[in-house]
């Protein structure tokens, strides 16, 4: 988000958040793909005349399941990632509180002892 002063400032927090809404996503992956591997149905379900077209059933579902498959490991990743950035940014912040700290003291001594 802009920081009114021509550069950005990264809401640390918000990454952490959207880390936790695309686990939710998982979640709801979980369980679309659990429903899918009900769907896969016996042979004998379909019959003499279902079996000719049983074939293109499974290559369908076996597709679903893999575009399931795909869609975890997208959302496991970028789980990953955000959370890498999160934890990149929060080090930075922390290391620019550290060196203007010092900076601080360099400049005005050290803080007064409080009473």
């Amino acid at each position: 988000m802009p920081d009114g002063a021509g550069g950005y400032r990264v809401r640390v927090d918000a990454l952490h958040k959207y880390v936790g809404d695309l686990e939710k996503y998982r979640d709801q992956g979980t369980k679309i793909t659990e429903k899918a591997a009900q769907a896969d149905v016996g042979d004998k379900s379909w019959g003499v005349v279902g079996l000719f077209t049983k074939s293109g059933y499974d290559d369908t579902l076996r597709e679903l399941q893999s575009l399931l498959t795909s869609i975890a490991d997208g959302l496991a990743s970028a789980q990953a990632k955000l959370t890498d950035a999160a934890n990149v940014y929060q080090g930075v912040e922390e290391d620019h509180k550290t060196f203007f700290g010092q900076v601080e003291v360099l400049l005005d001594g050290p803080p007064e002892p409080k009473h």
